[in-house]
């Protein structure tokens, strides 16, 4: 990930700009202010700009609107350099998500609404990088997404399926049927771990368990990729979705912690191999009524060589296990 605003030359007065993308719908410039500030800058018309007064707070950031004629400014102040990246993703999730207006009219709207979502994002307490247990979780749940499901469905459909990130007790919902991803090492015993009654007894008609066995590779293997590669990819697919498929999906990157970071570059993963168990009668778990009054959450480790028998994928499931 390049830092665009190391390109620009610190001005005596003012700020100095580059333009985001000459094919973008938007004028949308990168800045640097006389004290080396990073800025964005929306620049559009000045009826459909937004109010000072209707902007968010943003967390770390300074936002303002200069109106000038029938032009306006719309810009965006990280008031400490050292945040850049987190400023990065929010700048780059407005150029994301706007690509595809068809009119410059619309883009005010949109732009507002990214914000809205970034305050509530930035009011969150961040710990930075996601733990290696929840960077391997999020992949399985994008593998199956980019996988499976969108192969079946298409990619809006997909996304509105992907539940995961909002604490929805299984990670897809696809119309009558609950998943459940896990994401287990590569060389470990094999076993998940059920961190919930819930997770293993949806409330919908079919349910499937779903075990992605991921290892650790080397940057130089063949076939390993990256937590930010897979979402790339993915984002890549989007491209063509609607707008309202690609807003969801960055929401719910934003739900699971992730922010793009040159770090997740350094954790290199390659796929193992990927099961479906069918979850019905007889299927090893804990069921809710089973449990005594007075207990308030249970985790437990489920062998998945218990579950042999129970190995079969959904109908729309295209390619092979």
């Amino acid at each position: 990930m390049n830092n665009p605003w190391t390109a620009i030359d610190k001005p005596a007065s003012d700020f100095n700009v580059r333009l985001v993308d000459d094919h973008h719908p938007l004028l949308l410039y990168w800045g640097v202010d006389a004290r080396n500030r990073y800025l964005f800058i929306y620049d559009g018309d000045a009826g459909t700009m937004p109010e000072l007064k209707s902007l968010p707070n943003l967390s770390g950031i300074t936002t303002g609107v200069a109106k000038q004629g029938e032009r306006a400014k719309l810009v965006l102040i990280l008031n400490e350099t050292s945040n850049w990246e987190l400023f990065h993703a929010l700048c780059t999730d407005i150029v994301r998500t706007t690509i595809h207006v068809t009119e410059a009219s619309l883009g005010p709207s949109i732009v507002l609404r990214r914000l809205k979502r970034w305050q509530d994002f930035l009011k969150k307490e961040r710990s930075g990088l996601l733990p290696i247990e929840k960077i391997k979780g999020l992949v399985g749940e994008l593998l199956f997404l980019k996988g499976p499901v969108a192969s079946a469905y298409g990619w809006n459909n997909a996304v509105t399926f992907w539940k995961g990130p909002e604490d929805a007790p299984q990670d897809f919902a696809i119309h009558e049927t609950a998943v459940e991803v896990k994401c287990q090492a590569g060389g470990s015993k094999p076993s998940v771990r059920i961190t919930s009654i819930e997770q293993l007894n949806p409330q919908l008609p079919e349910a499937y368990l779903v075990v992605y066995t991921i290892a650790t590779a080397s940057g130089e293997a063949s076939d390993h990729f990256n937590l930010n590669g897979v979402i790339d990819a993915i984002r890549e697919n989007l491209l063509t979705a609607s707008d309202l498929a690609r807003e969801r999906f960055e929401d719910l990157l934003y739900l699971a912690g992730y922010v793009s970071s040159e770090k997740y570059f350094e954790y290199h993963f390659s796929t193992v191999a990927v099961k479906s168990f069918r979850i019905a009668e007889g299927f090893p778990r804990i069921a809710p009524s089973s449990v005594p009054d007075g207990v308030d959450s249970i985790s437990y480790v489920l062998h998945l060589d218990a579950c042999a028998e129970f190995v079969e994928k959904p109908n729309w499931w295209k390619s092979e296990l």
